[in-house]
């Protein structure tokens, strides 16, 4: 009798050994493919915002492009006044950079360079780019866009800070400028007041030696 209880006993902790092991397998089985499927749609989101902004970029292009060929044509005309020829020039120099920095985004977002940067890193771009107002960078993941600046802007961050010793923030805005952000983007990024920016920026143009009436923004895409 007391074999059989013993047999008996034996026998149910088998089924329920292998009954929490079969628990525990299924649960592992449906962890790893919950997780995979959540990555396969973070990668799939990211995806269609590259794949938007990519085209929005490209818009931009081609309309800087065509502006280009536009004033180059007016400016071979003779000019009704210098003020208007001046004004032209201006708006031509203005389209150049401008194409030139929306062609480097693209640029950015290809095969070629998602070897040089974390794809999370040029999603994180794409994010605070595309909704600045709701983007909260921590301090980390600014020292990953001022690394990402540096590579695919000849050093310019550190090349700032350390000839003209600029802030911490003031490498923040000179990032924004070199990635082509309004001045109602950065406000929104900062969320900061219109005053706050203004008097950030001329504390920045003292210290690079700009004058009054020099734009901080123009000079620094140019840098």
């Amino acid at each position: 009798m007391d074999i059989f209880n013993s047999w008996d006993f034996m026998m149910f902790y088998a089924v329920c050994i292998l009954g929490i092991s079969a628990a525990v397998l299924g649960y592992l089985i449906g962890y790893r493919s919950g997780k995979k499927q959540e990555r396969f749609e973070q990668a799939k989101e990211r995806l269609k915002r590259d794949t938007a902004f990519i085209f929005r970029l490209k818009c931009e292009r081609d309309y800087y492009a065509e502006r280009i060929e536009l004033l180059e044509n007016v400016l071979k005309q003779p000019a009704e006044s210098m003020e208007q020829y001046e004004e032209d020039s201006s708006e031509l120099a203005f389209c150049q950079r401008q194409f030139i920095e929306s062609k480097l985004m693209i640029d950015v977002l290809s095969e070629e360079y998602r070897e040089l940067a974390d794809a999370n890193l040029l999603s994180l771009l794409i994010q605070v780019k595309g909704d600045p107002l709701h983007t909260n960078l921590t301090r980390d993941e600014w020292s990953e866009l001022f690394k990402l600046t540096d590579l695919l802007f000849n050093n310019v961050l550190t090349e700032l800070k350390e000839k003209y010793s600029i802030t911490r923030h003031e490498q923040e805005i000179a990032c924004l400028v070199k990635w082509n952000f309004s001045r109602k983007e950065q406000l929104a990024l900062f969320n900061n007041t219109s005053e706050a920016l203004t008097k950030s920026k001329n504390r920045m143009k003292k210290k690079l030696k700009l004058d009054e009436n020099s734009e901080l923004d123009a000079f620094l895409r140019l840098y």
